[in-house]
């Protein structure tokens, strides 16, 4: 029944967020979790978003957006649709919460870690796939320890 309720929240998320989308061919609104003028290490947990429009990798205008800390991932979620957020750039988030943002339409890119101007630069010229900008024990170490085939030698380092 929770799963059930969950995906009509989601959708009317989704509706929502298409009527009040202020996204254009050149115009994107991003959304960086902050802390200490760093990612937040835990988007569930943020209590401050960055939230910038961008036009033509440039940014035209940013502010600082305060979210209430123990809100319910739907709140989350909602408040990103509130404010027209196409994009959001954290560190981890949970598979809940991911699952109702990116319900709305919103690109999640998560595991992100680092100054949050450096990031914003890094957004800015398609480099945050960069390897300096993924969360510690997020950047492959382990990608080959399972192949097609089962598990490999599981006490490699």
């Amino acid at each position: 029944m929770a799963d059930y309720d969950a995906g009509r929240l989601a959708n009317a998320l989704a509706r929502r967020m298409l009527r009040t989308s202020v996204k254009t061919e050149d115009s994107v609104r991003v959304a960086i979790a902050t802390w200490n003028d760093r990612v937040s290490p835990v988007f569930d947990t943020s209590s401050r978003l960055l939230v910038l429009d961008v036009e033509q990798d440039a940014v035209r205008d940013r502010r600082v957006v305060e979210l209430g800390a123990d809100a319910f991932p739907t709140q989350r979620a909602q408040r990103l649709t509130e404010l027209g957020v196409n994009v959001l750039i954290c560190g981890a988030i949970s598979r809940v919460l991911a699952g109702f943002v990116s319900a709305t339409g919103i690109v999640v890119i998560p595991w992100v870690s680092g100054p949050v101007e450096g990031v914003l630069r890094a957004y800015l010229m398609k480099r945050l796939s960069d390897n300096r900008w993924k969360m510690p024990g997020c950047r492959g170490r382990w990608r080959h320890r399972y192949s097609a085939t089962g598990p490999q030698d599981q006490r490699r380092t």
